[in-house]
Parts: structure tokens; C-alpha cells; sequence
């Protein structure tokens, strides 16, 4: 029998431990506390939302039910509104909700406790009914006709947990989605928060799993960590103003540690070689996390490569089907939008309009493609939609021959200005410096592991290096090991007129053309690969002139005399069209360390990714440096400063610098002493 005698109630109602000294839960909050870490702190709201076909939830100390009733009551709402909402399918999730709780309320005591949420009276009374008298027996109770289990296991956290099969029955596969881990704070209860619990934590978490927990002591932090997880504070609700998030992202039963990123400690300072819109989200990305960060821009100003065009048009590259580049660019974009929204709500204003894109389906294949979206529904309407020629005509709002693909929250903007007013918001957290003129040459470390930064007229001296340079620095010493090349594009000015100052919408053909800011209109541009000529030639400009005539005939009425200015910039570019962002590997101690996987891809690897260290790369943007920096910059953040990705592993990797060597390894393109073969 469990003694349930330690357990008093206040004279507000709610219930006291003797035994701990210390609440249940906080009355005077109500139950918003419990909301902002549990419920808010894994997004249960949102991921039970998109109806998985299961979802297990895991808790350490039941205490009350309050957070098995919160999330029984959001379940609730999110089916009464799939019933009504004939556009969807109706959701038939099941919940699988698993606690384990060392000294249970009896019946009459959990009674009493729930007493004080009278919004939850008919959930309560659901819970109460099945509940035991005197709960001594682990045991299941359902709710909703079945569609959600709760699973009490009256033991200490650590044995009940490891009383869990984890899913069929494997000794490494992952059972839960997410963790609420409750319970008193380990400087009352330091029985429950010892390694052994979360060595059972690591064993059932999925990849991905969520974790939240009120207390941010030290101790805990250090094993989350420990057990995998990606750490960091946020700001909690009343009494208890902090709490911590967590993300299952460095499992080390994975057999692919060449996917896992190194971790280090969190650095003082950075320093970052470049000046455009990856340098820029970058700095601010560090600077936000509390890092000093510096700069070493090679121009006189920042936003002179690439990120200095008059216009820039924000969209992403979306395929017919969810490959992974399309899967990336449509979260990098939203994640843009939303980023660029934010920086100009702060003050820091910038050109943009948000006008939406069209890409024009001008031959066959194109209107063929659009048929295609148009019968599908991969991709949801308001990221990219088809429309005919009448819609796509009132788009532009001027005649156009075809119809096309539009992306609604799509626009453009002005990146030069964008670029400085990101740098500037960086500069208003006081812990941006930013040198111009600094043509960083050759970078080296040295044998204390600081990096020294070699200009042809002054050394700088770093601790934490990251390479934010576009194309321009593909010879610098270390980055001419990646598969990084260099794109020329060159850009057209034009005089906007009567006709073309209608345009309300930006224009995909082959190349693009932007309606006006301050009476300029951007087309382009051209595509030369292998250059590194900045030079603007009256050659590419015609190019780009007869190519807009040539796709979208009689839109304009534009002459070579109307072309105000051009500029020609580099596009740094991958072989698989992805970003790089991440740890700049090891490449000798990736042939010798994950050698097998030439023999077997599959071969189960632990041992974590060899890496040159603190030196990070940000770059191979190419043409969408706008929709991709702000979210890579995160990930930058994260690598560096030990929080939560906001990617999965698997996209991580296709995004990783290593994932070149490996796939080469893979390929059998080394001999056995790790030299490239000859191509036959």
C-alpha cells in the first residue's frame, strides 16, 4: 500500500506535499504555468494538430492530472473542430499519455485537487471515475471511445520507466514523442533526477522528441545534454520566470555518427569573414544568443557582393513532389518571411513589397508542370498555386500570354538596405563590431587552437571562425577543399514607363523581371559558370533584354537606351543546389574514420564527425541567399551555441559541409589510401 498521509491541502484548496515541501502547482497561476511549459514548451497544441496516426506523451510525476488534462481538453477541441471543418479530413489521432508517479493522490484526494479547474469538470470526472481508490497497481484508463490511453505506473520515475518495452519490443527504438518532466525540483526530490532516469529518457525518445521541464538547474541541463538532447532556457510564466526546451538530436544509438554535429562550449566571441546577407543574419543570430561577434567585411561597406542588387525577389525553389530541396526552400522560406516581417517591426526598416511571384508557364513543359501542381495537392495553396492566364494577367495587372504559378506571400525587396538594417539590429544588442576593407587572404591556426586571420596589411586573431563569404573566397585556403564553385550573374537597371510601372506583382520566365522601386525595374540574369569576372558587359545586358522579349513577347516596350545600370556578382554555388552550413570537416580523417561505408553504406558508425575545430561555414547560397540566410543562420547559432536545430537530423545532414566527403566515400571515389581515383 502507498502512503498517500504526506499530502495536506492550503486554505486556497489546493494540495501541499509534506513529504517535499513544496505545491503541487501554483493556484494563483491557475493553470497558465503548466500551459507555457508543457503544453507551449513541447507544441503539443500544433503537433496534435496535424493528426499524426499516434502520439506518446511521457511524464515524470502524475501528481494532480493537470497536464494530462490540459492535453486531453486540447484533443478535445482540435476534434471538435476537425468535425466541423469539411475542407479537412477529420483527425483520429490516438494519445498515448504515460506517466509514472513514486506517491500517488488517492481517489479522494485527486477529487478534491481537480476541484479547483471547474472549466475541465467533465474531463475530470472522466479521469476521476476510473481512477483507483487506493492506487497501488500500475494501470490503463481510456478516454474518447478508446482514442486515448492513459498508462499510470505507481513507481520511482527511473524503474517505471525502465519497466517500458520501448516500440516492438527493441532495445533502441524509440517510443516517445514527447517529454513533460515534472515532478519536485531536484534539490527536493534529488532521488528521481539521477543519470539512471534519463539513460531511460535516451532509450525512448524518438529522434525529435520534445522535451520541457520547469527546473533549469545545472545538473539537469548537463544530463539532458548528455542523453542527447539540444538544451536551451526560455522565458517561463509567474513564479518560476525560466524553464528549459529541449530536442532528442544527438542520438547516439543512430549508427550514423558522421551525421552528428560537434558540440562545443558556448564562445564568447566569433569571428566572421564576409559582408552580405549571410554574414548579416549570421551576426545577428550570435549576437541575440548573448555572443560577441566580429566582422571582417573585405569591402569598404558591407552588402557589396551579391546582396547589393537594386531589387532582389524572395521565393522559394518548390518542386512538383516533396524532394528535399523543395522541403528545405519551403521552410527556409517561411521562416524568411516571417524573419523580415520582424526585423522591420523592430524599426529597421527596408524597400520590400510583398506582392506575391509568378512564374509564367511560357513553353509546353512549363504549362505541362503547372497542370500538374494544379491536379495535386503536395503543396498547400498558400505557398504556390496554379493560375490561368485571365488570373495571372489581374496578378500582374497588365496583359500577360500564359498563365502560370503563384506564390501569394512572395515579393521582393532591396537587399542592400535589407543587409545594413540587419547588421544594425545585430549592432543594437552592443556586441557587433564590424571592420571593412579586411581582405582576409589565408586563414591558420595555431597550435593553442586560435586562428589567426591573414590580410595583406594586418593579422587578426580568433578564437571561433566562420566562413560567411559568397563565391569570392573560394580560394582561401581551407575553403578550396569544399566543391564550392562560382556562378557570374549580371543584372539589368531599366527605366520603369507608363506600361511597366503598372506591374504589381514580380515576374519568373527564365530570368525575372521586378516591378519598380524608385522608378527602377531589375531584370536578369545571366548564368556563367566558372567566372569570377565582376566586370558588367553591354553583351549580358542585351541578353537579358532579348531574353525577356523572347519568353514573355510585348510585356514591355523596353529599348538597351532605357537600361540605366547594371552589375555583375557571384553566385557561390553547391553541386546538389544546397547550402553549406556547419562544421568545416576533417576530409583526411573522413576517408580513414568512415572508410567501410565504401564496401557498406549502411554500416553503423558511432563515432562523431571529425572536424577541424571552431571553424564553421555559412555559404553556397547561390541564387537564394534571401530565402535561405535567415534560417541557416539559426542553425549557425545552434551549432555553436549547443541550443535545438530547427531541422531534423535528416535535413541537418543534406544541409551539412560533410555530406560531400561521405557521399564520395559512398561512390568509391578514393583508393584505399584515400587518393581520388582516376576518372576511367
Amino acid at each position: 500500500m502507498i502512503d498517500q498521509t504526506k499530502v495536506s491541502f492550503q486554505h486556497d484548496g489546493s494540495p501541499y506535499s509534506n513529504r517535499f515541501n513544496d505545491i503541487y502547482f501554483d493556484i494563483s497561476q491557475g493553470t497558465q504555468q503548466s500551459e507555457c511549459v508543457f503544453i507551449n514548451g513541447n507544441n503539443i497544441t500544433a503537433r496534435l494538430a496535424k493528426g499524426p496516426k499516434t502520439f506518446v506523451i511521457a511524464e515524470t510525476g502524475f501528481g494532480t492530472g493537470l497536464n494530462f488534462l490540459l492535453t486531453l481538453n486540447i484533443l478535445k477541441k482540435i476534434w471538435q473542430k476537425s468535425a466541423t471543418d469539411q475542407s479537412n479530413p477529420a483527425i483520429s489521432t490516438h494519445l498515448h499519455f504515460i506517466s509514472v508517479e513514486k506517491y500517488p493522490l488517492s481517489k479522494a484526494q485527486l477529487a478534491q485537487s481537480l476541484k479547483l479547474f471547474p472549466q475541465f469538470s467533465e474531463l475530470s470526472q472522466a479521469l476521476i471515475s476510473q481512477y483507483p481508490e487506493q492506487p497501488d497497481q500500475d494501470i490503463d484508463l481510456t478516454f474518447f471511445q478508446g482514442a486515448v490511453t492513459l498508462s499510470l505506473i505507481f513507481k520511482d520515475a527511473t524503474q517505471g520507466l525502465t519497466s517500458l518495452l520501448s516500440h516492438q519490443n527493441q532495445p533502441h527504438s524509440a517510443l516517445v514523442d514527447a517529454w513533460f518532466l515534472d515532478g519536485f525540483a531536484p534539490a527536493k526530490n534529488p532521488d528521481m533526477w539521477q543519470p539512471a532516469l534519463f539513460q531511460q529518457i535516451t532509450r525512448l525518445s524518438k529522434e525529435q522528441a520534445t522535451l520541457a521541464t520547469f527546473t533549469v538547474s545545472g545538473q539537469v541541463r548537463r544530463q539532458l545534454v548528455a542523453a542527447g538532447f539540444r538544451v536551451e532556457k526560455r522565458p517561463a510564466f509567474g513564479k518560476k520566470n525560466e524553464m528549459l526546451h529541449a530536442i532528442f538530436q544527438h542520438n547516439p544509438h543512430s549508427g550514423k555518427g558522421y551525421q552528428q554535429r560537434p558540440m562545443i562550449a558556448k564562445p564568447q566571441h566569433v569571428s566572421i569573414i564576409g559582408g552580405g546577407i549571410a554574414a548579416a543574419c549570421a551576426a545577428y543570430a550570435l549576437t541575440k544568443a548573448g555572443v560577441k561577434v566580429s566582422v571582417y567585411c573585405q569591402d569598404f561597406s558591407v552588402a557589396q557582393g551579391a546582396s547589393s542588387n537594386h531589387i532582389g525577389a524572395l521565393y522559394p525553389l518548390i518542386h512538383q513532389q516533396t524532394d528535399d530541396i523543395s522541403l528545405f526552400y519551403q521552410q527556409a522560406f517561411n521562416y524568411a518571411c516571417q524573419y523580415y516581417k520582424n526585423i522591420k517591426a523592430q524599426g529597421f526598416d527596408f524597400d520590400h513589397d510583398w506582392c506575391g511571384l509568378l512564374e509564367i508557364s511560357y513553353k509546353p513543359a512549363l504549362t505541362k508542370r503547372q497542370q500538374q501542381f494544379a491536379n495535386t495537392s503536395v503543396w498547400p495553396k498558400d505557398l504556390v498555386h496554379s493560375v490561368n492566364k485571365v488570373q495571372a494577367s489581374q496578378l500582374a495587372n497588365i496583359a500577360l500570354d500564359d498563365g502560370g504559378l503563384f506564390f501569394p506571400n512572395a515579393g521582393w525587396l532591396a537587399p542592400g538596405q535589407l543587409v545594413k538594417q540587419i547588421f544594425n539590429a545585430a549592432q543594437a544588442t552592443h556586441r557587433l563590431k564590424i571592420e571593412t576593407g579586411c581582405h582576409i587572404d589565408k586563414i591558420s591556426q595555431q597550435a593553442n587552437g586560435k586562428w589567426r586571420l591573414h590580410s595583406a596589411t594586418k593579422d587578426y586573431t580568433a578564437s571561433v571562425v566562420v566562413y560567411c563569404g559568397g563565391a569570392q573566397g573560394i580560394p582561401l585556403n581551407i575553403i578550396k577543399q569544399m566543391p564550392l564553385s562560382s556562378v557570374r550573374g549580371q543584372v539589368s537597371n531599366l527605366a520603369s514607363n507608363e506600361k511597366m510601372a503598372k506591374l504589381s506583382t514580380v515576374i519568373c520566365h527564365k530570368g525575372y523581371v521586378t516591378p519598380a522601386n524608385n522608378n527602377l525595374h531589375c531584370i536578369g540574369a545571366t548564368f556563367q559558370k566558372d567566372s569570377f569576372d565582376i566586370t558588367s558587359k553591354a553583351e549580358d545586358d542585351k541578353f537579358n533584354l532579348d531574353m525577356l522579349n523572347k519568353c514573355l513577347p510585348g510585356i514591355s516596350s523596353w529599348q538597351l537606351t532605357d537600361i540605366v545600370s547594371s552589375k555583375a556578382r557571384l553566385r557561390c554555388m553547391t553541386p546538389d543546389h544546397l547550402p553549406v552550413v556547419g562544421a568545416m570537416p576533417d576530409i583526411q580523417a573522413h576517408k580513414t574514420q568512415y572508410a567501410h561505408l565504401s564496401k557498406d553504406k549502411h554500416w553503423r558508425y558511432h563515432e562523431s564527425t571529425p572536424v577541424i575545430d571552431n571553424l564553421y561555414l555559412l555559404t553556397g547560397l547561390g541564387a537564394r541567399g534571401l530565402c535561405s540566410a535567415p534560417l541557416l543562420a539559426e542553425i549557425l547559432s545552434a551549432d555553436i551555441c549547443g541550443t535545438p536545430y530547427p531541422l531534423n537530423n535528416e535535413q541537418l545532414f543534406n544541409l551539412a559541409p560533410n555530406r560531400f566527403i561521405i557521399r564520395d566515400i559512398i561512390r568509391r571515389k578514393f583508393d584505399s589510401s584515400g587518393t581520388t581515383k582516376a576518372a576511367d
